[in-house]
């Protein structure tokens, strides 16, 4: 079976999804682009205010449309063409394949075991406790340093997508729309949806889109962790079942340090705050 039979076939065609998005939104600027992969990517401009409504409105359309909408700050064009120059286009077919067939928990938990031995090996010097960098890491040992478990979840703000006090500087958000059988995919689908370039792992390991895919997979499926806003070395998320013990809370904190370590530096702290919230922010610095 060719790879290419993986690539995800959206229930609606593009050209209906832009006569909707004309439709609904009449004087707003709509596009659409192609990458060299022959990714089709659709595009609404919104006020940023507006992005989280809209972006909320074609996620419950998902299983109608078969497309995918995250937040941005650029164009479908400007997607198209910011393709960086480590040349992934031609992988793109190849990786949605792997994709969809590889043990998406196991490879996370590559991730976890990369980040930890990185750490306990590579940085922490002889008299560190490695006791205690090892708990960083290991949801069990973590688990008995959290706060009791809390009754529903603790609400999330978005910082970036939709936030009142715009760290971009722009009043307008794009939202973006990709055939993909769920934001797990858009990492595969788009290798440069976002960066974790300055990323270490033990060794010479480094992270690859097939990683992103793995772990967002993981996290839809554990916690109901939605792909949300996506641009540069910034990521969002909206969670809607984070876990609420300690036990699941450490298991998140854990993985989230693992993955974007300059945002999670003290995942006590983040097991008992972002990993119960409903909103993740991450940020590789």
């Amino acid at each position: 079976m060719s790879s290419s039979s993986f690539r995800p076939r959206p229930l609606l065609s593009s050209d209906e999804v832009l006569h909707r998005l004309r439709t609904g939104f009449p004087a707003a600027e709509v596009e659409r682009a192609m990458t060299a992969a022959g990714v089709e990517v659709l595009g609404l401009r919104v006020p940023r205010a507006q992005a989280g409504v809209v972006w909320e409105e074609w996620r419950a359309r998902h299983d109608e449309t078969g497309w995918w909408p995250y937040v941005t700050l650029g164009s479908p064009t400007d997607m198209a063409d910011g393709r960086g120059e480590l040349g992934w286009d031609a992988d793109v077919l190849e990786w949605v394949g792997e994709a969809v067939a590889q043990d998406h928990d196991a490879r996370a938990a590559s991730v976890l075991v990369s980040a930890c031995r990185w750490a306990v090996e590579e940085v922490a010097n002889v008299d560190d406790d490695l006791d205690l960098w090892r708990s960083d890491y290991d949801p069990d040992r973590l688990a008995p340093l959290l706060a009791p478990a809390v009754e529903r979840p603790l609400p999330g703000a978005s910082r970036w997508a939709t936030g009142t006090e715009d760290f971009f500087e722009k009043d307008w958000r794009w939202v973006h729309l990709v055939a993909a059988r769920g934001g797990y995919e858009v990492p595969v689908l788009l290798p440069f949806v976002y960066t974790t370039w300055n990323w270490s792992g033990y060794g010479d390991r480094g992270l690859t889109p097939l990683d992103a895919s793995a772990l967002l997979r993981r996290w839809h499926e554990q916690w109901g962790a939605e792909l949300f806003f996506a641009t540069g070395p910034y990521l969002e998320l909206v969670v809607d079942r984070p876990p609420l013990d300690p036990r699941g809370a450490a298991q998140a904190a854990a993985e989230l340090h693992a993955y974007c370590h300059d945002t999670v530096q003290d995942p006590v702290k983040t097991g008992d705050t972002m990993a119960r919230a409903t909103m993740w922010s991450l940020w590789w610095d």
